[in-house]
C-alpha cells in the first residue's frame, strides 16, 4: 500500500522524513516482491513488457556514452604510456577501468537518468490521475504489482547492459589502440588477459545489478508519492534522478572498498 508524505517542516527535517519513507519503502517493495515471486503472483506479462521497455531506451545511449568513454581513456592512456615508454601496458589500464568501474557506472547513470526517469513519469502519471487509488480500492496492492515487476525488470537490463557496454568499451580502446596508434595487437591483449580478472567483471555485474535496484527504487518511491497535478510528477522525475546518482555514487565507493579487501590486486608495481 502506498502513503502520503508528511509535509516537511524545515530542510533538515525533510531529508530525514525522504530518507526514512525511502528506506521503509524499498524494504516493503523486496518483501513484497520475495512473496510474489515464491507465491506466483508476479506478473510475467508486466515484467517483459518492462524488460523490452527499459531495455529498448537504455541500450542505445548506453552504448553512445560508452564508445566515446573508451576512446577517451585510450587517448588518455595511449599518451601517457607513451611519454613513460609503457604503451604495451594499455591493456591493463583499461581491464582496471572499462571493466572494473566505466562499465557499471554507465549502466548507473542509464538506470537512473534514462529508465528511471521514465518509470517516475509513468507511476507518477498513473498517481495523479488516481489509477493507484483505483488498484488499492479494488483490493490489488499496488507496490506488489507495480514496483515487482519493474525491479526484476531493472536488474536483468543491467546485467545485459553491463555486458554489453563492457564489451564496447573494450572493443573501442583495442581498434584505437590497434589502428591509431599502430601497436601490436599482442601486447594489448597479453595485458589485458593478465590483469584483468573474471571476478572484476563478476563485480561489475554485481554492481550493476545493486544500481539498477536502487535506482528503480528510488524512482518507484518518487513516482507512487508524486502529487500537484503535472508540476508535481515533473518535481519528482527531478528528484528521484538526483538521489538516485547521488546513491549509485555512495553505493559504488562501498562496494569498490570491499571489493578491494576481499580481492587482492593483480601484479606489482
Amino acid at each position: 500500500m502506498t502513503y502520503e508524505l508528511p509535509e516537511p517542516k524545515g530542510p533538515a527535517s525533510d531529508v530525514a522524513i525522504q530518507g526514512g519513507y525511502l528506506i521503509g519503502f524499498s524494504v516493503q517493495a523486496i518483501i513484497g516482491l520475495i512473496r510474489s515471486v515464491f507465491g506466483w503472483r508476479l506478473s510475467m506479462k508486466e515484467t517483459v513488457t518492462q524488460i523490452l521497455f527499459i531495455g529498448r531506451v537504455s541500450t542505445g545511449p548506453s552504448l553512445l556514452l560508452m564508445i566515446p568513454i573508451g576512446v577517451f581513456i585510450a587517448v588518455s592512456v595511449g599518451e601517457l604510456a607513451g611519454r613513460i615508454g609503457a604503451g604495451g601496458y594499455s591493456g591493463a589500464v583499461v581491464a582496471f577501468i572499462i571493466v572494473g568501474q566505466a562499465a557499471a557506472m554507465v549502466c548507473a547513470l542509464m538506470m537512473a537518468g534514462v529508465a528511471g526517469s521514465a518509470i517516475c513519469t509513468d507511476l507518477g502519471s498513473r498517481k495523479i490521475r488516481e489509477e493507484i487509488d483505483a488498484i488499492e480500492v479494488m483490493g490489488i496492492d499496488a507496490v506488489e504489482r507495480l514496483v515487482g515487476p519493474r525491479l526484476v525488470a531493472a536488474v536483468v537490463v543491467s546485467l545485459a547492459l553491463c555486458a554489453m557496454v563492457t564489451f564496447g568499451g573494450v572493443l573501442a580502446c583495442y581498434l584505437y589502440h590497434i589502428y591509431i596508434q599502430h601497436q601490436p595487437a599482442g601486447t594489448f591483449l597479453a595485458t589485458f588477459s593478465q590483469y584483468g580478472r573474471l571476478s572484476d567483471f563478476g563485480m561489475a555485474m554485481v554492481k550493476s545489478a545493486v544500481f539498477g535496484l536502487a535506482s528503480t527504487l528510488v524512482a518507484t518511491f518518487k513516482g507512487l508519492h508524486a502529487k500537484g497535478g503535472p508540476r508535481g510528477v515533473a518535481d519528482a522525475v527531478n528528484e528521484a534522478v538526483v538521489l538516485a546518482f547521488a546513491l549509485v555514487f555512495i553505493l559504488n565507493t562501498a562496494l569498490s572498498a570491499l571489493y578491494t579487501v576481499i580481492v587482492p590486486a593483480v601484479g606489482s608495481y
